[in-house]
């Protein structure tokens, strides 16, 4: 008589996974190591190799969506995969993040939830949203380690977010907002683009948001154009 096969796991469990093999690729390839799906299954899936193609996609749809990567399969021969770049190497020198691309995502979705809130976003909205990739602020991650830290203290002291505590209000709550850092560096468009590409919609789906990147780019560009041609600018008499 057969033996039944194992029992399917609860989609929790397969976003788990998921969770794990995104990481998992996003350091081998921080690292420069060769993304194989052989490791990949004994690494990370393990005895869920039945449902490996479920785990991939998941895998791959938020790598796509949050960190603008693509997990692309390079040799069927060796079942070697990349991850191919959506940002350009000059668009993350820009940002100062030294090509760290998992830090790079993490701080543009906290960026781009405090933009989309308007002024600043408290801290319990930011663990909302960063639970849903997995985050949790008092878990140590295999890849940032004590994530709370990160976001609370070295984010701050580089100047990319400030954090200050919601005055009068009982019991303490705090508030995140841009630092001076992120506003020189990363330019609103840039988050219109990476909200659009994470929640695959058009920018213009915020309407407000929107405006107000167009006017920061035209004013970029005419800053631009007057550090280059000086006298162009400058009315006739």
């Amino acid at each position: 008589m057969a033996q039944p096969g194992p029992a399917p796991p609860a989609p929790a469990q397969l976003v788990q996974k998921a969770h794990e093999l995104m990481w998992y690729v996003l350091v081998k390839d921080q690292k420069r190591m060769v993304i194989w799906f052989p490791d990949m299954v004994k690494d990370v899936i393990g005895s869920y190799k039945k449902w490996c193609r479920s785990i991939l996609r998941r895998s791959s749809l938020i790598l796509a969506r949050v960190f603008g990567l693509h997990l692309r399969l390079t040799s069927l021969h060796t079942m070697e995969f990349s991850l191919v770049r959506a940002l350009g190497p000059e668009e993350l020198d820009r940002m100062a993040l030294s090509n760290r691309m998992p830090m790079t995502g993490l701080l543009l979705m906290i960026l781009s939830l405090i933009y989309v809130k308007g002024r600043g976003a408290r801290e319990s909205a930011v663990w909302n949203v960063l639970r849903i990739l997995g985050l949790r602020p008092w878990k140590k991650h295999s890849t940032f380690g004590e994530v709370r830290r990160l976001i609370t203290e070295d984010f701050v002291q580089q100047n990319y977010l400030k954090y200050q505590r919601v005055p009068h209000v009982e019991p303490p709550e705090f508030e995140f907002f841009w630092g001076s850092r992120a506003s020189r560096e990363i330019t609103k468009m840039q988050i219109m683009e990476f909200l659009a590409r994470v929640f695959k919609k058009d920018p213009q789906a915020w309407p407000s948001r929107y405006r107000e990147a167009l006017e920061e780019a035209r004013a970029l560009r005419e800053a631009d154009l007057a550090a280059h041609y000086p006298h162009a600018s400058v009315s006739q008499d």
